[in-house]
């Protein structure tokens, strides 16, 4: 199962309660990968014994970074905010295995919703605001990492939403890991 976010939608209808999972899935395009965002990201997991070159390389940088903070706190500024993450090489994460919380937990973070330019969360904002609309509901977030909370849904109400994503857009790899979030046991 792939480590990602994903929203418990529970629905009030005539008939009861029915409810269905919409995952967001990162196709590590990069555009939330920046210096802001990493510092507000949590601890880097993993030991600095282990990953020693990304320890070092994280004091050398949050040094550099408290010395321009010393200087100039506008120059501060705008060197966190232009600023790539130092960890990302191309679009990819190079320390994926062991990145902080804030980054694993995205766009479920203080930063990841805010996003504007990220073309997979804002099919997922899409996805989420047609499967709301006109309804009811209440909404819970949830990482697959934690046992996948149970649906309730007749077949024509996940067909329904079926429908309403492919009508908003969804790509083939969102489809399927919607359809695996959402198996009836």
């Amino acid at each position: 199962m792939i480590e990602t976010y994903y929203v418990h939608l529970e629905f009030r209808a005539k008939t009861g309660v029915w409810s269905i999972n919409l995952p967001f899935l990162c196709t590590k395009c990069g555009v939330c990968c920046t210096l802001d965002d990493f510092l507000v990201a949590g601890k880097i997991h993993g030991s600095p014994q282990i990953n020693h070159e990304v320890y070092a390389k994280f004091y050398a940088l949050t040094e550099s970074l408290g010395e321009l903070f010393e200087k100039d706190e506008i120059a501060y500024d705008q060197y966190v905010t232009r600023t790539k993450c130092p960890f990302q090489v191309g679009t990819i994460c190079s320390i994926y295995e062991i990145r902080p919380d804030g980054c694993r937990q995205f766009p479920n973070t203080v930063f990841g919703m805010l996003s504007e330019d990220c073309q997979a969360l804002n099919r997922f904002k899409k996805q989420m605001f047609a499967l709301k609309r006109g309804r009811v509901y209440k909404e819970t977030g949830h990482f697959t990492v934690d046992p996948i909370v149970s649906v309730i849904f007749s077949e024509k109400q996940y067909i329904n939403c079926l429908d309403k994503l492919r009508h908003v857009g969804v790509t083939e790899d969102e489809l399927a890991l919607f359809i695996s979030l959402n198996k009836i046991n």
